[in-house]
């Protein structure tokens, strides 16, 4: 991205670190990465779960990076398959991220640029997508519940998406305070094709990155106003998110 000083994560150059106004970006080389999707005690709600999925010793040794996933199951804004179980129905048309079981995260719209396929382990559905072939699909119209009912029916909210850039990269966003069409605007002037809105509302927005000090794991928030504290995907957690590690 033009014009933009991108900071290095503290274990590996093939995740980065920029701010662009009121958004903080988490660039992800997905050719030396890999993903893990761990699915919370509580949602998305009815989620199968492994032994592996409940044990932060299979993740936290090689994590380097982590961020949230989606809504509630209830907020109906999507579909959720995990482990060969459709949890939900998958809708064509939405927005979408999939992870296989050799760690490959994939972002794009379902029934599109994504499908269900041998050796795919989760896919995640959350609203329509943010993002579509480079163009914001957010605008000026939307009524404060387009994009999910944020804070008492406020458009504006933390926010947090994922995209597709056009060299096969992802972008983590992290925004504070903003309306969705402000991040969407963001997110395509960072270079996205395809974005999927991930979380929001005031603490469940989440992006950190970890760096291991001997024995021990230190975990930074990519942006001051994340609420909650890195050490909470360094364990189990209620809500579902996505572990990042060096292939």
């Amino acid at each position: 991205m033009p014009g933009t000083t991108w900071s290095l994560a503290p274990a590996t150059d093939a995740v980065r670190i920029a701010r662009l106004g009121a958004t903080t970006l988490m660039w992800m080389d997905t050719t030396r990465l890999r993903f893990r999707y761990v699915p919370g005690t509580t949602y998305p709600e009815g989620s199968p779960a492994t032994t592996q999925d409940r044990s932060p010793a299979s993740w936290v040794p090689s994590m380097v990076a982590a961020f949230n996933s989606g809504y509630k199951l209830s907020d109906r804004v999507g579909g959720f398959e995990y482990l060969g179980r459709t949890v939900q129905p998958l809708r064509p048309g939405l927005g979408a991220f999939t992870v296989t079981r050799d760690g490959v995260l994939s972002v794009g719209v379902w029934g599109r640029d994504l499908a269900m396929a041998p050796g795919v382990l989760v896919v995640r559905q959350n609203l329509p997508p943010l993002v579509e072939g480079g163009v914001v699909r957010a605008s000026t119209s939307d009524s404060p519940r387009t994009w999910g009912i944020a804070n008492g029916n406020s458009p504006r909210a933390n926010r947090s998406a994922l995209a597709r850039l056009g060299d096969g990269s992802l972008v983590f966003a992290f925004a504070h305070d903003v309306t969705a069409l402000q991040l969407a605007r963001a997110l395509v002037s960072a270079g996205s094709v395809d974005a999927v809105m991930l979380d929001m509302n005031r603490s469940w927005p989440t992006g950190f990155v970890y760096r291991h000090v001997g024995g021990a794991v230190v975990g930074r928030r990519i942006d001051p106003r994340i609420v909650r504290d890195p050490s909470t995907y360094l364990h189990p957690f209620k809500k579902d998110f996505v572990v990042v590690a060096v292939r």
